[in-house]
């Protein structure tokens, strides 16, 4: 069980350190695209090449995955398909499109898990090749919980 809460919020709270995590994690990403082709991409279009790049096929699939709005994801999908690293095409039910990454989009797909390894690494010289497995089932199970949780009480952040 968790100790009584203190009288003020702990900067140390699950939501601001994962929150704090998640933006500086994005700031050494973009550190490692520095003089690249990709320098400038933003992080939400990261994610969303991201999700075309481990096989997420279509805008609505990966608007779900990523629980952004389809305008979102298409507005993403756009920007990287003027990079040249996905091609958008028509799905069978005609509002959808398909993304599928373009022979650029592979070489940048490949650049990207460098740059995961290189984190990972980064990660392993403080806590240890152990720590970032266990880290990383532990963030899983965690998500599970959570996602678990909100279906329970009928939360959705978008359909």
């Amino acid at each position: 069980m968790v100790a009584d809460p203190p009288s003020r919020l702990s900067p140390d709270h699950m939501r601001n350190l994962l929150h704090a995590l998640g933006s500086e994690m994005d700031l050494r990403f973009a550190a490692l695209r520095k003089g690249t082709g990709y320098e400038h991409v933003r992080p939400s279009d990261v994610r969303v090449f991201g999700q075309t790049a481990i096989g997420v096929s279509t805008i609505s699939d990966i608007a779900r995955a990523l629980r952004i709005s389809r305008q979102a994801a298409h507005m993403s999908a756009r920007r990287l398909q003027t990079l040249g690293v996905i091609e958008i095409a028509a799905a069978a039910n005609k509002r959808d499109r398909i993304l599928r990454l373009t022979e650029k989009g592979r070489e940048a797909a490949g650049m990207a898990q460098r740059h995961t390894a290189t984190v990972d690494d980064e990660f392993a010289e403080v806590i240890g090749s152990d720590g970032v497995e266990t880290l990383r089932k532990t963030l899983k199970i965690l998500l599970q919980k959570a996602r678990a949780d909100n279906e329970r009480d009928g939360l959705r952040l978008l359909e």
